[in-house]
């Protein structure tokens, strides 16, 4: 069936539709639907078939792949599922891989540990946040019977830019008036005798059976995938897992994760001293892109891993530790 439709339409042209990305890997390509925000696996081989069909006439791959029975039947998948379509068009532009509608916030992604410290200057910390323009706050605490501070911290941030947070806490009663506000989107509740998750008006709340120490770990895994437009553009134009994103420990002290060694200034200081100094030292590392460190140069996630791994120079280039490897495609 699917042989005579392409045979009725063989002076049509084959597109790959532009919100889908191709993307080789060492060991597996991988297509980012960047508009269902879906990514499909699929072989090596099957990238370089549609690397080389795009913009060519039906009757032309036909041909060409005469003898190879199964060259019809990939293109009646591709289109089924909306990867290609055909055209009397032999042009469509592709998507940029310039940087479009990229965030004027200085910072948009903020990880903070609430401890004493924190609370004792809290007031500023939430000021430098707000003047940071930070999108996405994540908030940590270890203490139980926190929920009158979590109302306290909505509330805090009401008049803030903070469209997107989240709590990390320890296993307790939740109170159902945090699933009333608008801009808290998840809570991790860690230390859960077993994991589910619960979905409340807009609030998910994710109890997970591992401890407070392991939850900041930099570590891979599926749920780190980010697919859509804006991480895309960010991914093709700077490092995806580091740009704009800081995490500030329980001295205050700006860093990019739990295990980073480096001082990038405190979230305490003025909000001059953090937009010129710390910034200037952050955005350093922010443009070193995945193509440019190992083994992330290999890995069909390279552009939509959110994993917050920091680069160390090696004898080649830059490389990260991380505990998915590309070269087999397994985690380790």
């Amino acid at each position: 069936m699917e042989l005579t439709y392409l045979q009725n339409n063989k002076d049509k042209y084959i597109h790959v539709f532009s919100c889908c990305i191709l993307v080789k890997g060492e060991e597996r390509g991988a297509i980012y639907d960047l508009q269902r925000e879906e990514i499909e696996f699929v072989p090596n081989t099957m990238i370089d078939f549609l690397e080389y069909i795009d913009q060519k006439k039906i009757s032309s791959v036909l041909h060409e792949f005469e003898a190879d029975k199964m060259a019809g039947k990939y293109l009646d998948y591709l289109a089924k599922n909306e990867i290609i379509f055909y055209s009397h068009k032999d042009f469509f532009p592709k998507l940029s891989v310039k940087s479009i509608n990229e965030d004027t916030c200085a910072i948009q992604f903020v990880t903070l540990i609430l401890s004493d410290f924190i609370r004792d200057h809290f007031d500023t910390v939430i000021k430098n946040i707000s003047a940071l323009g930070v999108k996405r706050l994540h908030i940590h605490i270890d203490r139980k019977d926190c929920m009158k501070e979590i109302n306290t911290i909505l509330d805090a941030l009401e008049y803030t830019r903070v469209t997107n947070i989240s709590f990390s806490i320890p296993y307790q009663k939740i109170d159902k008036k945090l699933y009333t506000n608008n801009r808290l989107k998840t809570l991790y509740i860690f230390n859960s005798p077993k994991e589910k998750a619960i979905v409340n008006n807009e609030v998910t709340s994710l109890f997970i059976t591992v401890s407070d120490a392991r939850m900041f770990l930099p570590k891979f895994n599926i749920n780190t995938v980010e697919i859509n437009t804006t991480a895309y553009n960010i991914a093709r134009n700077y490092n995806l897992s580091l740009y704009k994103t800081i995490f500030v420990d329980e001295s205050g002290k700006i860093k990019f994760n739990i295990t980073d060694p480096n001082n990038y200034g405190n979230i305490t200081d003025s909000f001059e001293k953090i937009k010129t100094e710390s910034i200037q030292k952050l955005s350093e590392l922010w443009n070193i892109k995945k193509e440019d460190i190992a083994p992330c140069n290999a890995c069909e996630f390279k552009f939509c891993c959110t994993v917050v791994q920091v680069p160390f120079k090696s004898d080649n280039g830059y490389a990260v530790a991380c505990n998915y490897d590309p070269y087999n495609a397994e985690l380790n």
